[in-house]
């Protein structure tokens, strides 16, 4: 069975934790126990009902994309708020929290090459590169379709694949369409750029209002859903760590833990 600072070890060489963001807070948000890792669960967040799924399985570490402590950070530790909470549930039953954040979203091979794979684009680039590094890594992605495809039957289809409860998106400006740039998770700071590389389209989440009126009539924005644009990063941290650790157990998480709900 692996040690916990070799399974650090190996996210931390696949996602480095340099390239996150300076807001965020990526690595380890827990330890417990003695740094022996019997199972692992992936998740893309952290609640209560996930530890108790990591208990009633025996995986005594938790791998999330969103870190549970965050912005900033904890000032107490009680049971009256939800972190807290988690936290001290973790603790009590030796359960260690990790997280791959925006240094996940940075790197081709993690929410972004998801995204890609599921709307079956396999050769893109990232969106916005981020400089003083020798390999590729930045924000976002665009790329292009095999072929293409009327506006509406691929808006239909990015709503199937990516299993979203609504679509929010803007007026269709072209009747089909072929280079795609997306943004896993929060993506309305990479719009101006998705324009400027003349995408037809630019798929994320959490687009306000106001900000979809800077479309401008230049490119459809279609909101997915922070949760619908970032969950396949599971399967990711499972492949990597499954290979790099073969004799060892690593589930996905059966939690969907998506707090928007849609009628």
């Amino acid at each position: 069975m692996p040690q916990f600072t070799e399974i650090v070890s190996e996210l931390e060489r696949v996602f480095p934790k340099r390239l996150q963001e300076d807001y965020d807070n990526a690595g380890v948000q827990v330890f417990a126990g003695d740094g022996q890792i019997t199972q692992c669960l992936v998740t893309l967040d952290v609640t209560e009902e996930v530890v108790d799924e990591a208990i009633a399985l025996g995986c005594n570490l938790i791998v999330a994309h969103h870190p549970l402590i965050f912005g900033r950070g904890l000032l107490n530790i009680t049971p009256e708020t939800f972190v807290g909470r988690i936290v001290l549930k973790a603790v009590k039953n030796g359960v260690s929290i990790y997280c791959a954040h925006t240094n996940a979203d940075a790197m081709p091979l993690g929410t972004v090459g998801v995204m890609f794979e599921k709307l079956g684009i396999k050769e893109f680039k990232m969106l916005k590169l981020l400089e003083n590094e020798d390999f590729e890594c930045g924000a976002g992605g665009i790329g292009e379709l095999p072929k293409e495809v009327s506006t509406f039957d691929f808006l239909k289809n990015v709503k199937t694949v990516f299993n979203c409860g609504a679509i929010r998106y803007t007026k269709i400006i072209k009747p089909s369409v072929k280079k795609i740039a997306i943004c896993p998770g929060s993506g309305s700071f990479l719009l101006k750029e998705a324009v400027r590389q003349k995408a037809d389209v630019f798929l994320s989440g959490d687009f306000t209002y106001h900000k979809f009126f800077e479309a401008d009539k230049k490119i459809l924005i279609a909101d997915l859903g922070h949760f619908e644009t970032e969950i396949g990063i599971k399967n990711i941290f499972k492949c990597i760590l499954q290979k790099k650790f073969t004799n060892f157990a690593v589930k996905i998480s059966d939690i969907n833990t998506n707090p928007i709900k849609y009628l």
